[in-house]
């Protein structure tokens, strides 16, 4: 159960996973509570406690002997990420699922979260899987807000087993039901998880931004020639299209991050003769772009992908793979969509030869404490009812400053 005395906060943020394992929920999760502080907001962050064996295979060694280890990293994280207020931290009991790849509640998450105004569920769906948990007119929160930001229907659908995709048409199904029993409003971050809110109040929105690092990485010079790819290395990531983009193109690749399967990656990229490196993982990746003029990224299994955002906040171009996932990105310059081979191939092309354009709309809107901003005004006004199914609840006024 939590550590925090049963007192009142404005909002808890709960979430799936968390720094030090490098996944999109665990970065943006605390990047909201952060900003959510920053806007003078008590906030209490729920991450998921594992065990030495779990830590082992998420990290590749145990890090921290105890939960309060485990928080006090957490906080220097966060006081280095410009956290201004004391983040109040708590954690519920978790273990790994091998088979999904995913860490997975042991216990009520919502039980375990304290008593505050609103209740903010990263991957609400996700945090319902196995155990029991507090039904939406059982918990004691104003409003019960999910943010779905994981399209697992397209992670098992591309599962070698016969009939996975019956079996994603079923999860998307389960996940459906779990998001209306257990929140208020639900917000797909893109029109990949549309259908996973179907029918429920809320809408799409940008709550989430880019750490404000990347907007003071250095222009692109007619000199700046590198392309990279980032991103944990699973086949889903699309990193077999990086292999071959990079062979037939003949321009090298720097590929930054691991994953379970990092092995088999460098040996396909070996058997091809594809010229990439291998650079291994960071947590500050906006100090490693300097060099670089271009993004490959062909994964579709994203939904909002903060690594398209965090190139195009630096001014990167971008090539990337034309699906619903990345329709969002479409209004930013510097963006190149393929849907073959030869299309990606002709983006790169574009992207090495043309200077790109300036990223003042993607600093804009990629703003963290304004997607903050956006975030609070869902539970802001909670006695007025729910937003109409497929809308947003209207964000207040912009005032568009860096998180960093």
């Amino acid at each position: 159960m939590s550590t925090i005395d049963r007192c009142d906060y404005d909002v808890t943020v709960v979430t799936t996973a968390s720094l030090p394992w490098l996944t999109g929920p665990a970065y943006l999760s605390l990047h909201q509570a952060i900003g959510l502080t920053r806007l003078g907001y008590r906030v209490a962050y729920g991450v998921p406690w594992v065990e030495a064996e779990d830590q082992d295979w998420l990290w590749g060694t145990p890090i921290f002997a105890c939960r309060q280890a485990h928080r006090d990293w957490l906080l220097r994280e966060a006081e280095a990420l410009g956290c201004e207020a004391r983040l109040e931290i708590f954690h519920y009991r978790a273990e790994v699922w091998h088979l999904f790849r995913s860490i997975v509640p042991k216990e009520d998450v919502i039980a375990a979260a304290p008593s505050s105004r609103a209740l903010v569920m990263i991957e609400p769906e996700h945090l319902t899987w196995k155990a029991v948990s507090t039904p939406r007119p059982a918990a004691d929160f104003e409003r019960v807000i999910g943010v779905v930001m994981t399209n697992y229907g397209y992670y098992i659908a591309r599962q070698p087993f016969p009939g996975s995709g019956l079996l994603a048409r079923w999860v998307t199904r389960l996940h459906r039901f779990l998001i209306r029993r257990y929140t208020d409003l639900a917000i797909p971050i893109s029109p990949a998880v549309a259908d996973v809110t179907a029918g429920h109040p809320g809408g799409e929105a940008r709550v989430t931004g880019v750490y404000g690092g990347y907007a003071e990485v250095p222009p692109v010079t007619a000199t700046t020639r590198g392309a990279y790819f980032i991103g944990r290395l699973v086949w889903e990531k699309g990193l077999e299209a990086v292999i071959d983009i990079a062979r037939l193109s003949g321009h090298p690749i720097d590929v930054i991050g691991n994953g379970p399967d990092e092995a088999a990656i460098r040996a396909l990229a070996t058997q091809r003769s594809a010229p990439l490196r291998f650079l291994g993982p960071t947590a500050e990746a906006w100090r490693c772009l300097t060099d670089y003029r271009v993004f490959v990224n062909p994964s579709a299994s994203e939904v909002l992908c903060s690594t398209t955002a965090e190139a195009l906040v630096a001014g990167r171009h971008v090539v990337l793979y034309d699906c619903p996932a990345n329709e969002p990105f479409r209004r930013y310059p510097n963006t190149h969509f393929f849907s073959d081979t030869e299309g990606a191939l002709a983006g790169l092309r574009r992207a090495l030869s043309e200077a790109p354009q300036a990223p003042d709309l993607a600093r804009r809107e990629f703003d963290w404490l304004q997607a903050c901003r956006t975030l609070a005004a869902f539970w802001e006004d909670a006695s007025r009812p729910p937003a109409p199914a497929g809308r947003a609840v209207a964000p207040p006024s912009p005032g568009h400053r860096s998180l960093a």
